[in-house]
């Protein structure tokens, strides 16, 4: 099999995977949401008022076929219990190993990437403490293999991650959720020969730090007042 056919098996494979995941958002779209307009709900979420948010994620995805965890923390405004927009940090620790000649010597390094993002959250389902979820965000920052305290091959990187997730609120400050999505590299590193085209299966604590405010510290202050 040659080189042209390999790529071009490797990217039918990827729209394929696409066309599941967009079936899977839009059937699970239809089912739990109401037909509303879109235009008209997302104005009425951005004039109400917004809270401050925060939370945790981590992600369990592939590089090259082999498992890897993603560690993400993000913040953000959350606008009428609806709507999120905000800037995450996202880092890979991958004990995958990459092997590479430097300065004529062969040796065999980690693979690493950290990026920031910005992201947006929209609820299209919310029954009692169940909330459905479509979460896109849109990175940038570098991959890079770690030797030592240096970083090697470093360069660039840029992704897509769409995705559907399903939070339950535990209590009145904490929800647990998973999720499922899928990472498009728009800008690879080519110095790193591996794939970091995958599905994302996600895992998420959030901090409702609005209803800590609403709850406890104005509680408090009309207590004190």
């Amino acid at each position: 099999m040659n080189t042209v056919t390999k790529k071009y098996l490797y990217f039918d494979k990827i729209r394929g995977l696409l066309r599941i995941f967009c079936l899977l958002l839009f059937t699970t779209t239809k089912v739990f949401s109401q037909t509303v307009s879109l235009t008209d709900s997302l104005k009425k979420h951005f004039h109400s008022p917004s809270n401050f948010t925060g939370k945790w994620d981590t992600q369990n995805s592939f590089i090259t076929g082999k498992s890897i965890q993603i560690q993400s923390l993000k913040m953000g405004l959350i606008f009428n219990q609806s709507i999120t927009v905000g800037l995450g940090f996202h880092w890979i620790n991958s004990k995958n190993f990459q092997d590479y000649v430097l300065d004529g010597f062969k040796d065999s390094s980690p693979i690493r990437m950290h990026y920031f993002s910005i992201f947006t959250e929209y609820v299209f389902f919310k029954r009692n403490n169940w909330m459905g979820i479509i979460p896109v965000q849109l990175g940038i920052g570098k991959s890079f293999l770690r030797k030592g305290e240096d970083r090697i091959f470093e360069r660039m990187v840029c992704l897509y991650e769409p995705s559907i997730s399903i939070e339950y609120k535990f209590s009145p400050w904490l929800a647990l959720g998973a999720g499922y999505g899928y990472r498009i590299m728009l800008k690879n590193n080519r110095l790193i020969d591996q794939n970091f085209y995958a599905p994302i299966y996600v895992f998420r604590a959030r901090i409702l730090f609005d209803e800590i405010y609403s709850r406890y510290i104005l509680a408090w202050r009309e207590q004190r007042d």
